[in-house]
């Protein structure tokens, strides 16, 4: 028998783990990543833990289940974040966390709209510190990517945003590609994989390329991934 022949694996239930994981909030990471963790129902007590750790940076939370209750307890636990965190106007950003994956998983429009709301501030020196979001795989549908424009519309510091498979439809791409300004010359958002139809009489097509050449320039997919691929290209 070698000498761990008297000991026996045990496996530990993700709920378990993440028991273990909240209480030791003080120790985490810069980067912490709960991909596949399977937390669901449990998500609300770790955002609330987000909420407390001013040590990590980066959390990926893909592939748990997460919807809309858990995504609204998060924008919660950003604010608290970014309010413990903050700085006079002007000088510097607010908080300590500039990356969230939260693909794949069951968001809709009502948790992407939270979230959205959470990188706000009336005051436009006031700036939050989060630089990318990932919310591919999600259900943020025209509502939530209408959410999603109004902060790159507004904020000037998040960079990256990807959208990808959120069946974001006709109004989503355009609130998307109206939001877009010079300040999104440096900006990456993901559009792929989502349908658009653009023999829908409602969106004036014809001024999305117009608006996009006078802000941003060509080639559009340098800032919209997934442009290229999709049925706009034709109204370059």
């Amino acid at each position: 028998m070698g000498i761990f022949g008297s000991k026996s694996l045990v496996w530990v239930p993700e709920n378990e783990k993440l028991k273990e994981k909240i209480l030791e909030v003080g120790s985490w990471q810069a980067k912490e990543s709960f991909i596949g963790w399977k937390i669901c129902n449990d998500g609300s007590d770790l955002m609330k833990a987000v909420g407390a750790c001013d040590s990590c940076s980066n959390f990926d939370f893909s592939y748990n289940g997460l919807g809309d209750k858990e995504a609204t307890t998060l924008a919660a636990a950003l604010k608290r974040n970014f309010e413990r965190n903050r700085k006079p106007p002007g000088q510097g950003n607010w908080g300590t966390i500039v990356k969230l994956n939260l693909s794949n998983n069951h968001i809709h429009a009502l948790g992407i709209k939270a979230l959205c709301d959470s990188l706000l501030r009336g005051d436009p020196r006031e700036r939050v510190c989060l630089e990318e979001l990932i919310l591919a795989n999600n259900h943020a549908g025209p509502e939530g990517a209408t959410a999603v424009g109004s902060v790159l519309s507004k904020n000037r510091v998040i960079k990256k945003v990807n959208l990808q498979w959120n069946n974001i439809g006709n109004a989503g791409i355009n609130a998307i590609c109206m939001a877009l300004g010079p300040h999104s010359k440096s900006c990456k958002v993901n559009i792929s994989f989502n349908h658009f139809d653009v023999s829908d009489p409602d969106v004036e097509w014809e001024e999305i390329p117009s608006h996009l050449s006078r802000v941003i320039g060509k080639p559009f997919s340098a800032v919209l991934v997934g442009w290229d691929d999709c049925p706009l290209t034709d109204l370059h």
